[in-house]
């Protein structure tokens, strides 16, 4: 094995990198590479080195070829407990086997009324002219959508703001100045993780204990729990046969034959969905309405295509299929705006990588963001350009080139489910309006669990 560690990029006398990263995180990576190559080291005074790798050779081997010799961070567990994103070995492949049914597209297909519904309840709450941002808009309308599918538990626009506040900030674990920091440090982003997780935590125990009340059934869509909760319209109840996580996960902790799941599993397995089913699809869409505001002939080919298809009519899941040109928006704003912007791994054993070695027990990134914009793998790709994705393309893309849902097999497991949303969101919202971008500049992004913009994303609504 190589003894030479990865190159670092040009830093301070005693801060090293961490001035460099912490200022720009993004132009950091990208300035990293140019000067260093698809693998270096970031020298940080106050923790470890952190290796970088920014190739789909080295992701395909971290997620698939040599995946024992990386485990989860320590951050990732501490964030996330005995959630399906942080465990290891038995026990995730134990709860991916409980979990994975849950997310078949059969079983989905059945959540695409309460989401229509959902999208509809807050559209309600717009006024032709007014300014919105579309970050914590998408996101509160995402949650909505998680509540309502998953908890069978429906969120009034408007209300719940102290779950809303929660489940935001989950994505505070990661900033910049925090990540530079040994983990002991207690950050005030790092606080109020811990206070959302707290108070998620609250919500989570009410909710199961008033489905054991009802002899083991969660709370129904019809007659939602609580002071602070809507029903969902009659003919969308009634469309979806489709059993919530919830339930689901109730009658896995009451099972007499087979593993069960603890309180604190399922406890876990919820702030996990909350983070994972809110947040990253809440990116994803802020993201394109900015693009199909800023892009008029994308705009326009995307609302004939919404004319053409559906006429007009609610989106269903058979019509939402026949949206091509909607499915190669999504997939272009997934790659130019990965809301997953770097995958954090730890090594178990020393490895050599790239003709480096990397030692044991060294936290390492996958940088999605920056192999999304490789002009290796894509012509112009600081371009939006939804019409690259034909099959052909996608047929000479390295497999790892494109892992905006992850890679190997902890890919994420509510993929399909966060296509449809996007889907049925986009659909929903554009037959009624249009976004205008009043801005002269360009939106600059900042990482955090996920990636964001730094100004926000306001947009002005304009019916249609």
């Amino acid at each position: 094995m190589s003894s030479k560690l990865p190159p670092a990029p040009s830093g301070y006398p005693v801060l090293k990198n961490a001035v460099q990263f912490a200022r720009d995180p993004f132009e950091f990576v990208e300035r990293a590479t140019s000067e260093c190559g698809d693998i270096y080291r970031m020298d940080l005074p106050a923790v470890d080195d952190v290796f970088v790798f920014a190739h789909p050779d080295y992701f395909d081997r971290v997620l698939v070829s040599d995946i024992d010799a990386f485990g989860k961070t320590e951050d990732y567990q501490r964030a996330f407990g005995h959630g399906l994103l942080s465990v290891e070995g038995q026990q995730w492949s134990h709860q991916r086997e409980m979990l994975q049914p849950l997310f078949y597209r059969e079983q989905i297909k059945g959540y695409t009324d309460q989401m229509v519904a959902c999208t509809e309840r807050r559209l309600e709450t717009w006024k032709e002219g007014e300014t919105l941002d579309l970050e914590p808009e998408m996101k509160n309308l995402t949650l909505e959508i998680l509540f309502s599918t998953l908890f069978g538990r429906a969120l009034v626009p408007g209300e719940d703001q102290d779950l809303r506040d929660a489940a935001d900030g989950l994505n505070e674990w990661f900033t910049p100045s925090s990540w530079i920091l040994p983990p002991w440090v207690p950050t005030p982003a790092r606080r109020r993780f811990d206070q959302s997780t707290k108070r998620l935590r609250q919500e989570v125990r009410r909710l199961l204990e008033e489905g054991s009340d009802q002899t083991g059934v969660s709370p129904s869509i019809n007659e939602p729990s609580g002071s602070n909760v809507q029903s969902i319209p009659e003919q969308t109840a009634a469309a979806s046969t489709t059993p919530d996580l919830l339930t689901q996960l109730q009658q896995a902790r009451n099972r007499e034959d087979g593993p069960q799941f603890t309180t604190e599993e399922i406890e876990d397995q919820l702030i996990t969905m909350v983070f994972a089913g809110h947040e990253t699809t809440a990116a994803a869409l802020a993201f394109t309405w900015y693009v199909i505001a800023t892009q008029s002939d994308i705009r326009e080919q995307f609302q004939e295509e919404l004319d053409t298809v559906l006429d007009g009519g609610r989106p269903t899941y058979d019509n939402l299929q026949n949206l091509e040109f909607t499915d190669q928006i999504i997939t272009e704003a997934l790659r130019l705006y990965p809301p997953i912007h770097t995958i954090p791994r730890q090594t178990i054993t020393d490895v050599e990588v790239g003709g480096y070695r990397i030692p044991e027990g060294h936290e390492i990134h996958l940088s999605i963001i920056h192999v999304h914009r490789d002009e290796q793998f894509y012509e112009d790709p600081l371009e939006f350009r939804p019409e690259r994705w034909t099959n052909e393309f996608e047929g000479e893309l390295h497999d790892f080139a494109y892992i905006p849902f992850g890679g190997g097999r902890r890919t994420c497991i509510g993929r399909e489910f966060a296509l449809l949303e996007a889907k049925v969101v986009l659909a929903t919202i554009g037959q009624k309006f249009q976004f205008e971008w009043g801005k002269k500049d360009e939106i600059n992004l900042e990482p955090r669990v996920t990636t964001r913009s730094k100004e926000g994303i306001p947009l002005k609504i304009c019916q249609r």
